[in-house]
């Protein structure tokens, strides 16, 4: 299957001259795994992750060739230099592909990887294989998930446990709407300190102290 393959970068619109063989396109969802007590490892999708394009072997000939692309240019630095430029100052391009059958592919993406191969025999001739990530810029307002915390004048002055009744393990049952913070409020009176509770229950809690569920035992440390 043959492909019109472009990059648009500083307004110039730039045809490979040789189509590549393919263009690979994959994209993934992050699934973060925890293991829960009675019902064994869960999997909790969290996010989609950035899609990412990457074609290889992609030729550029130093002389015009019978196959290549009509408004191609055989010119190989004359592509180097573009994709270098906008990698080294950080700015997106748009890669634009089309085979004449689905869905033309136009999206703006950053230039993670350039490769230059130079193969014997094919002197002057280039090889390409490239790597790109969809580009998304952060909106104007958004959150960032972070665990609570004290001020810093509170952690300062804060007791490491404000509750002596806590002078041996013990262990506790997560009921609906309980947190960490909720848990170490409870038995040390500080929410501050459940990062004790989070350390000695890492096996059960999994890499997320914000995710903790129903059902699950914790050991309470002394």
């Amino acid at each position: 299957m043959s492909y019109s393959v472009f990059i648009k970068s500083g307004g110039t619109r730039y045809k490979l001259p040789v189509n590549p063989e393919e263009i690979k396109k994959t994209t993934k969802i992050n699934v973060e795994k925890y293991q829960v007590l009675g019902s064994g490892q869960v999997s909790v999708p969290t996010y989609q992750e950035l899609t990412e394009y990457s074609i290889e072997d992609c030729e550029l000939p130093h002389r015009d060739m019978h196959y290549m692309e009509s408004g191609g240019k055989s010119d190989p630095d004359y592509y180097i230099r573009m994709l270098k430029k906008a990698q080294k100052n950080l700015k997106k391009v748009q890669l634009i592909y089309s085979n004449g059958e689905t869905d033309d592919e136009s999206v703006s993406v950053l230039v993670e990887s350039v490769e230059v191969t130079e193969k014997g025999g094919e002197e002057g001739d280039k090889y390409l294989t490239l790597s790109f990530l969809e580009y998304k810029a952060p909106s104007k307002k958004f959150m960032a998930v972070v665990t609570p915390t004290q001020p810093a004048a509170l952690q300062e002055s804060a007791p490491q446990e404000t509750n002596p009744a806590v002078t041996e393990n013990k262990t506790y049952t997560v009921v609906s709407g309980d947190s960490l913070w909720k848990i170490a409020k409870q038995f040390y009176g500080n929410g501050a300190l459940y990062t004790k509770i989070y350390d000695a229950n890492r096996g059960t809690i999994g890499g997320n102290p914000n995710l903790i569920y129903p059902g699950q035992v914790f050991t309470i440390p002394a």
